[in-house]
């Protein structure tokens, strides 16, 4: 089915919906994880919050690992009346809701650990299901379009929760307890979006034991799974490298100093955000318009590359805003298409909560392996090296997406 065959209400409610549990739900946990953990991290030892970051940021996309497949392959298998991915949606905000609340007491490296944790899990449990949406209902020739509004979802989302944010530096524990709130809004609009057909085929359980193996895609069968599962990883790994450490970054490498550099951050974040803006839909629009999927992932990864090698010579705020203005620019571009190029690359149909749950593992991995690798590198080398490492994942990324076939 096209776009053009699809009537042009239900698309549209589907997208006000499917937009705007990203949004919110990004609003919220973009805030938490990308400012105020960092936050919180530093007030309860200070001499160790680039080890401590990376031990708490660690932890939690190691839980998304496992988590994304699970729960993609458990909304595969559920049906109730409001379709099989939506309760798992409602869940996951709830969930969320609970976890923000507990860090709020958090005063611990060890509790922001588990914490940390239980937010990638009820994130996870949110995400999976919501991107198999993109799967089930969505024309093929829309799909880049909604992979460019979900990224704008995510991205602004987080740009507005880390300026709401910012006005919670000094009082962490009252910015988890707004937020608290915030994503259950998100509630109502998962539970508006209309249920998947009854007509879309259901994956069956063959037992715990063999369902659990169906967790495994081989790469020799699938791969162009595989090439996609690769480039992913690669990309975030260097991308969130850069970002889950950049208030640091300002901090220490910048010369600003804990109080400006909290100050400056949401600008920061607002420079790589409206630059992926610019370039997110216009780009998603000629994606759908060609079909043209790979050009788009591999200029976007040289470019996201590129843009590192920029304060990687010139440790200056000048270098480190142009640098995240480029790079968003690229992310735009890549968020655009990224997510279409995955849904064209799925194994089964009737596995696309699960498939597409294991090719988030790639995000969640890079998410895991970055500050892993972060905090290494700039405990031995420094933050200039960092930016070496992105330079490199960034040609990695283009490189592996050459090899799939079956996209354009």
């Amino acid at each position: 089915m096209t776009a053009s065959e699809m009537r042009r209400s239900d698309l549209s409610g589907l997208m006000i919906s499917f937009v705007g549990v990203h949004l919110v739900v990004n609003v919220a946990n973009g805030a938490i994880a990308n400012y105020l953990i960092p936050l919180h991290v530093e007030l309860i030892d200070p001499a160790r919050k680039v080890v401590n970051l990376g031990l708490v940021t660690t932890a939690a996309a190691a839980v998304g690992l496992a988590a994304q497949p699970a729960f993609g392959m458990l909304s595969d298998r559920t049906r109730t009346s409001r379709g099989r991915r939506v309760p798992w949606i409602v869940g996951g905000v709830t969930g969320l809701s609970a976890a923000f609340a507990g860090l709020s007491f958090a005063d611990t490296i060890a509790a922001m650990i588990v914490l940390g944790a239980l937010v990638q899990a009820f994130y996870s449990m949110t995400a999976a299901p919501l991107s198999a949406i993109v799967a089930d209902r969505i024309p093929t020739d829309a799909r880049a379009l909604f992979s460019a509004l979900a990224g704008i979802g995510i991205f602004f989302g987080a740009l507005a929760g880390t300026f709401v944010a910012a006005r919670f530096a000094h009082h962490v524990a009252d910015g988890y307890r707004l937020f608290t709130v915030v994503v259950l809004c998100a509630i109502p609009l998962a539970w508006s979006l209309r249920r998947d057909s009854r007509d879309l085929p259901r994956a069956p359980w063959h037992g715990l034991r063999n369902t659990l193996a169906e967790l495994w895609v081989s790469p020799r069968r699938n791969p162009d799974f595989a090439w996609a599962f690769a480039s992913r990883l690669l990309l975030v790994s260097g991308a969130w490298a850069v970002f889950a450490y950049l208030l640091y970054i300002l901090q220490d490498y910048v010369g600003l100093g804990r109080d400006k550099a909290a100050a400056v951050y949401p600008l920061a974040a607002a420079v790589m955000v409206i630059a992926l803006l610019i370039t997110i839909v216009p780009v998603g629009l000629y994606s759908d318009r060609t079909g043209r999927r790979k050009p788009v992932v591999v200029v976007s990864s040289l470019v996201i590359g590129a843009s590192a090698a920029i304060p990687m010579m010139s440790p200056t705020l000048t270098a480190v805003l142009i640098a995240l203005a480029i790079s968003g620019a690229a992310t735009g571009a890549y968020m655009a298409v990224d997510q279409a190029l995955m849904t064209l690359v799925l194994p089964r149909v009737t596995d696309a909560g699960k498939d597409l749950g294991i090719l988030n593992i790639a995000q969640a991995g890079g998410q895991l392996l970055a500050p892993a690798l972060a905090s290494v590198v700039i405990e031995t080398a420094g933050y200039r090296w960092l930016y070496a490492v992105v330079v490199t994942a960034g040609l990695a990324g283009a490189v592996t997406v050459l090899p799939i076939r079956s996209v354009s």
